[in-house]
């Protein structure tokens, strides 16, 4: 009778395997490869779309900022008798057009102004591009992990089943210890808890690279494919340079200091007048027709307003200077680190495909023959299963982890990939 409680136990594990892989059998061979998602997520990411209409708006302001407020006319009836229609019985009509014009300095730098701050939408629309991609590509690469750990493990499964095979005709033969017998159930069972860990995995990854994708998180993915691994080209120093000149965030505060530049010279300006010019059309029984024009200016009487907002906008200006040199020193850390994260993981990659994988694939087949000739131990069998495992689920962490670190010196870089 206790012969019969492994075996129960591996036949519903092994049943629940097979299921799974002719389920796994329907699925489209098509892959999904990391170019098809980036180009989806440039187009139909709805982040991406709100920060290119801001861009386009505020592409509209310079028309608005150079063009003087609306003029005014003024029709007037005067000296109407009591008694009379004010439209028709009045005794002078006068109609007149007033337009108020800033000095002509003031309009050239509010439409400087204008285009700048566009400028800076613009800069912060490409940076919006690169986030929302270095996350997409984060997304990707936690997806390809979930689905190369569970095919990995659907492997060890398989693996396990043959030990288990092996343990039960030693068992049966009289060579081998039940024990072994339950420590292969013991061991697929715990894979099998495993698998249904990384298939809710697979499903939570599955979602968040759909939200990014503009798409709805149930939407179906075909299978990912490995994202090629490729180390940074040039010295640190080349890097960093390159990502000073390129990052949109450099880009947006270097334009933030000359927004701020700006901003100084139209402080100024208020302390130059501002012109009315007025044109009017008379008639009178008296005099007839007549026509008046009229140029008024205004007078900068209360001199300590202007005076604050120059002094304000010069405090904005040595603000915009030191967050300039804040972000280039920012980004010279940041890439330099994430340069350093690249090339690391780039080394171990190397290290797992060319030497840990096949000496732990190696070591699992002397432990499997030293099995079946009674040369070792179940055990030492299953420390190899494990070990080999374990090699190829860190050496897919370290792929995923790599395409996410890639992710993030492409963004420091200003490159989309």
């Amino acid at each position: 009778m206790t012969m019969q409680i492994p075996a129960v136990v591996l036949a519903l594990a092994l049943l629940g395997v097979r299921a799974h892989g002719e389920a796994g059998v329907s699925q489209s061979s098509t892959t999904l490869n990391l170019r098809l998602v980036l180009e989806t997520v440039r187009r139909d990411n709805p982040e991406i779309r709100a920060a290119a209409k801001r861009w386009e708006a505020s592409q509209k302001r310079a028309i608005q900022a150079a063009t003087p407020d609306k003029p005014r006319l003024d029709i007037e009836r005067m000296y109407t008798p009591n008694s009379g229609n004010v439209f028709s019985d009045p005794e002078e009509k006068s109609l007149s057009v007033t337009q108020e014009v800033p000095f002509p300095s003031t309009l050239y730098l509010r439409r400087s102004a204008a285009l700048q701050e566009a400028q800076m939408k613009e800069t912060a629309y490409r940076g919006k591009i690169l986030e929302v991609v270095t996350m997409a590509r984060a997304a990707y690469s936690g997806l390809f992990l979930a689905e190369k750990s569970l095919q990995v493990l659907d492997e060890n499964i398989g693996i396990m089943r043959r030990f288990s095979r092996v343990a039960e005709a030693k068992v049966a033969s009289g060579k081998g210890s039940q024990s072994d017998a339950l420590k292969a159930a013991v061991e697929l069972t715990r894979m099998l808890n495993m698998r249904v860990a990384l298939q809710s995995e697979v499903r939570s990854s599955q979602a968040s690279l759909n939200g990014l994708m503009g798409r709805e998180p149930r939407a179906s993915l075909w299978p990912t494919a490995e994202p090629p691994t490729q180390a940074p080209a040039g010295t640190s120093e080349e890097l960093e340079a390159q990502a000073l000149a390129a990052r949109p965030e450099a880009a947006g505060a270097a334009l933030a200091l000359r927004r701020s530049d700006t901003g100084v010279a139209l402080a100024r300006s208020e302390f130059l007048p501002d012109f009315m010019l007025q044109y009017r059309r008379r008639s009178d029984p008296l005099r007839g027709g007549t026509h008046d024009a009229v140029l008024g200016l205004s007078l900068p009487l209360w001199f300590w307003k202007p005076a604050a907002m120059v002094a304000e906008a010069k405090a904005e200006v040595e603000m915009a200077k030191a967050e300039l040199q804040a972000v280039r020193l920012d980004t010279q850390a940041q890439t330099f680190a994430a340069a350093s994260r690249v090339s690391a993981t780039a080394k171990l990659l190397e290290a797992y495909r060319t030497t840990l994988l096949p000496q732990a694939e190696e070591s699992l087949k002397v432990a499997e023959t030293g099995y079946q000739a009674d040369r070792t131990g179940f055990l030492d069998l299953l420390d190899s299963q494990r070990a080999l495992l374990n090699f190829k689920l860190e050496y897919y962490q370290y792929a995923a982890e790599y395409e996410t670190r890639a992710a993030e010196l492409d963004r420091l870089l200003g490159r989309e990939k």
